[in-house]
């Protein structure tokens, strides 16, 4: 036998050996990583399987259903790109809550208050902005998702961003929440996008910022909202606590992010892992003042469920959430009026409903 087709047969045999039986991964829609919604937009489903170029049934039914559906190749990764969708008019208001920092196993019961909280507030998203588990076991991420799952099935789009902690299990993450990790959603008036800082602890690889920048020169009108678990800046002059010992802020890229966020006019960027409020303006000053000013909202949101901190000279801490209101695309609240007279303040999130046994203060 001519010896480059040996080589070539034996390829094939060693393909096969390892392909089947074949198995295939669904990796977009799945849970914390939904299709694009936005009138308009043009949504994508992705697949991998154990064989390059073989689709499985229910991706190969899809696209022989869809008139004009597309299928695009990387080996054995296939994305089925569906038709834009119609660019209908858009209800006015548009709610978003994010959440970051969630309960490890033993205080469930935190998590499981926040899904209600959700079910009765019934908000257009909710992005989950990293650190989801604390546990590194398979039946602790099943519970997780599955909670997620619950909002969904009821109509609440859940995007969700990996975090330092999911590091530690990392397979676990992406079996259950997808495996690209560095993703965009169009939906509502917005264009989500969800970075993964904590590859290195606390920085951006040069591919993602690339991605980064090419999406925010496509927005086609939407308004962009990114979600990233460590937040921009370091506490600086308002340090008052653990704002080192916390993991401190983004390394890599930061010039050249502030940069992006000031060209694309960027309302907010949304981080957690300080389990802390904070808020802070394109120079990096804490704003701890009034809640609206010029320029994007660098919004560092508190723990849902882990122990509480205090990094900054911000005072308040307490297990919570952040609402985050649009009229039209434009950011029209983010912080919670802690008063109750129809003006919310600076900084503050909103609290979780918990019972005092169930506050975690930082050790």
């Amino acid at each position: 036998m001519i010896p480059w087709l040996r080589a070539y047969l034996l390829a094939f045999l060693a393909l096969l050996a390892v392909g089947l039986p074949l198995r295939v991964r669904e990796d977009r829609p799945r849970t914390g990583h939904p299709m694009s919604t936005a009138p308009g937009s043009s949504p994508t489903r992705e697949v991998t399987s154990s064989l390059p170029w073989l689709l499985p049934s229910a991706t190969r039914q899809a696209w022989l259903a869809t008139p004009g559906a597309t299928i695009t190749w990387q080996l054995n990764r296939a994305t089925l790109h569906l038709p834009a969708l119609l660019p209908l008019p858009l209800a006015p208001a548009f709610r978003v809550v994010f959440v970051a920092d969630l309960a490890p196993p033993d205080y469930a019961e935190i998590l499981e208050q926040f899904i209600g909280e959700m079910e009765a507030l019934h908000p257009d998203l909710v992005l989950v902005g990293g650190d989801l588990a604390y546990a590194e076991t398979e039946l602790w991420y099943a519970a997780v998702a599955a909670q997620f799952l619950r909002l969904e099935r009821q109509g609440i789009p859940v995007i969700v961003a990996a975090g330092n902690h999911e590091r530690k299990g990392w397979p676990l993450f992406l079996r259950h929440f997808g495996h690209n990790p560095t993703f965009r959603v169009d939906i509502g008036p917005l264009a989500v996008l969800t970075l993964d800082s904590a590859h290195g602890r606390d920085q951006l690889t040069p591919s993602q910022f690339a991605w980064l920048e090419d999406n925010l020169n496509h927005l086609e009108g939407r308004t962009p909202l990114i979600q990233i678990h460590h937040p921009i800046f370091p506490p600086g002059a308002a340090l008052k606590g653990e704002g080192d010992g916390s993991g401190g802020s983004l390394l890599g890229f930061q010039q050249a992010f502030l940069r992006l966020c000031r060209d694309h006019a960027i309302p907010a960027v949304l981080s957690g892992h300080w389990h802390s409020d904070a808020v802070f303006d394109g120079a990096g000053q804490l704003r701890d003042d009034v809640a609206e000013f010029p320029g994007t909202k660098f919004i560092v949101t508190t723990a849902l469920g882990n122990e509480l901190r205090q990094v900054t000279r911000w005072p308040h801490t307490y297990h919570g959430y952040r609402v985050l209101d649009f009229d039209r695309g434009r950011l029209v609240r983010y912080t919670y009026d802690e008063a109750g007279n129809g003006n919310p303040g600076p900084i503050a999130s909103t609290p979780l409903g918990l019972p005092n046994a169930l506050v975690r203060t930082a050790r």
